[in-house]
């Protein structure tokens, strides 16, 4: 089987610079990001094709080159107010940055969480879980969002048959 060709996959040509790049990955990711489908085949579907853009856009990137100091500089500056309990500033950080490499899902669904955005976070957790499967860090906090998610909804419908439907 043929692995897909990641600037096939973005819609760029190979000489694509960092801006082109992340300009492809914005346009699909605003098209095909699963928040903006029901639940069901169509957004199961749309989680699939965003862990597909999702990949090209990390391997373009590292094809382009490597990251910045400044992404590297954002990315732990991120990591420092999560571990300061800043979700908001950290989310609103790295919603700044171009770069979308597994790090940035971890650290982005992390802020989710913390911020009580379960089914988000349980998305770009899972995102940077299936980027990198040797990470073991990111699979715990995938399945650690999925759990929240999970006692999240129970509570829901624990309110909604309390009140009588």
């Amino acid at each position: 089987m043929r692995l897909p060709n990641p600037f096939e996959t973005l819609g760029i040509d190979r000489a694509a610079d960092r801006k082109a790049i992340h300009q492809a990955y914005r346009s699909l990711a605003r098209r095909w990001h699963p928040d903006r489908f029901a639940a069901g085949p169509e957004r199961a579907w749309a989680e699939g094709r965003m862990v597909e853009i999702n990949s090209a856009y990390a391997e373009c990137l590292r094809l382009a080159g490597s990251p910045s100091l400044e992404e590297e500089s954002a990315l732990a500056d991120a990591e420092q107010l999560l571990r300061d309990n800043q979700p908001m500033h950290a989310r609103r950080l790295l919603m700044g940055m171009a770069g979308r490499c597994p790090q940035w899902n971890y650290l982005f669904g992390r802020a989710l969480s913390m911020l009580n955005e379960h089914e988000k976070a349980a998305t770009y957790l899972g995102v940077a879980a299936r980027q990198r499967p040797d990470n073991v860090e990111y699979a715990r906090a995938y399945q650690e969002a999925e759990g929240k998610l999970y006692a999240s909804r129970k509570h829901a419908f624990r309110r909604i048959f309390a009140r009588g439907g």
